[in-house]
């Protein structure tokens, strides 16, 4: 009858060796994923936004209205607003026929049936500034902001059932026509910039930034290379 070995037990060396080396691995992975983990988080917030724009030219051009994609900031613990915008609505907005194109000439009118407010991944947001909320030139690429968005007024203060996050009256939107091109950007692209809170308030000037671009004419959209 054949005998099998008896299993050495593992040294107390042995297994001090194989904790270093996995404790080693995890010092290792563990940051690398949590910076893949976080960069995927504004790809996401981006992502939203770019189906939410293909969402509110569509609607611009079914219902022959001007449609806005309106942005909002939420209160921090003290009651102020924050330093940027965690969330966008679609809206329907009016505008005089025989006016030129300017923030005093966008009025809310109603939220597009069926929207709500779409929430940005937690611990991302969008920078208060025209150079992260606003257009740029074509020739640009994207690195340098050239005017802020326009504003729809008269936005509703809210209510229970559908609360407006930090019940400002204006605020800033990318608009669309009836015939789906871009309002008011005077030829210029629209450019939008993601980032992660925690980054950008401990270096507002190193924090990375995922852009995303649409197209004034087309409003096709296109990521640029992240910036700072």
């Amino acid at each position: 009858m054949r005998r099998h070995a008896a299993t050495r037990p593992f040294t107390l060396i042995e297994l001090i060796a194989v904790m270093g080396v996995i404790i080693l691995l995890s010092a290792t992975a563990i940051p690398a994923y949590s910076s893949l983990f976080s960069g995927r988080k504004t790809t996401l917030a981006a992502n939203q936004l770019n189906g939410a724009v293909m969402e509110a030219r569509a609607h611009a051009v079914s219902s022959r209205s001007y449609t806005a994609l309106v942005f909002v900031k939420y209160k921090d613990a003290s009651g102020k607003d924050e330093k940027g915008y965690r969330a966008f609505r679609m809206a329907e907005v009016y505008h005089k026929a025989d006016a030129s194109e300017s923030d005093t000439n966008y009025t809310w009118r109603r939220w597009a049936p069926g929207s709500s407010f779409v929430l940005l991944p937690e611990n991302t947001m969008i920078p208060d500034s025209k150079e992260n909320l606003g257009t740029v030139s074509p020739t640009a690429n994207g690195n340098r902001g050239s005017t802020s968005l326009l504003n729809v007024k008269s936005l509703p203060t809210g209510s229970e059932s559908e609360p407006m996050p930090n019940n400002e009256s204006k605020a800033p939107a990318i608009l669309f026509r009836p015939n789906g091109q871009l309002a008011g950007t005077r030829e210029n692209n629209v450019v939008v910039r993601f980032v992660e809170v925690n980054r950008y308030e401990a270096s507002s000037s190193k924090a990375p930034k995922l852009p995303l671009n649409i197209n004034w004419l087309t409003c096709k959209t296109k990521f640029l290379d992240p910036v700072q």
